[in-house]
């Protein structure tokens, strides 16, 4: 499958390609190539989520989501993927965990991306200074998981991201 590049920016790239669909007909296929994201759940020893409310640029609007970030071209190992969520907690919310719960994978749009976001939690949490990219405005709030959960129902979290890692902790049992 020859693959034509159709325009890249950083690190995406939209790329055309023709595919040999389930039935076996072949047709061009337009997909954006994502290098994949890391999205943390911190919490700390008072049971509270670490929430940011960051202001977003694509959709023009603040949103709280839980500290997330891409990964760069070096960091797509399993060792590569955590150093990364390591370094977005520090960069974000000036933390550091010693304690790491690997929560799987997501697809959050696979209609038209291939990026995989690779979710975990985070705990036993010190504070050490970060340095934020030059264009996140973040403002790092605390939630118990009784307020988180009421912020999804009354639709103040509406980020999918977090959503799911949530749940996913949650169902894991893996919140305190």
């Amino acid at each position: 499958m020859m693959q034509r590049s159709l325009y890249q920016w950083h690190r995406f790239e939209l790329v055309e390609e023709t595919q040999t669909l389930p039935d076996n007909r072949q047709l061009p296929v337009t997909t954006l190539l994502h290098p994949g994201a890391v999205i943390i759940l911190a919490q700390d020893t008072q049971g509270r989520i670490i929430v940011e409310r960051q202001y977003r640029t694509a959709i023009k609007d603040w949103l709280l989501e839980l500290p997330a970030g891409t990964l760069e071209a070096d960091e797509q190992s399993p060792e590569g993927i955590l150093a990364c969520a390591k370094r977005e907690l520090q960069e974000e919310v000036n933390l550091v965990a010693a304690e790491w719960h690997s929560l799987g994978k997501l697809y959050p749009a696979p209609g038209f991306c291939d990026e995989i976001q690779y979710l975990f939690v985070a705990k036993q949490l010190t504070t050490e200074q970060g340095q934020a990219d030059e264009d996140e405005f973040i403002e790092t709030l605390y939630m118990s998981c009784q307020q988180f959960e009421q912020a999804i129902v009354e639709g103040t979290i509406n980020d999918g991201k977090s959503i799911a890692c949530y749940t996913r902790a949650k169902l894991q049992g893996l919140l305190d």
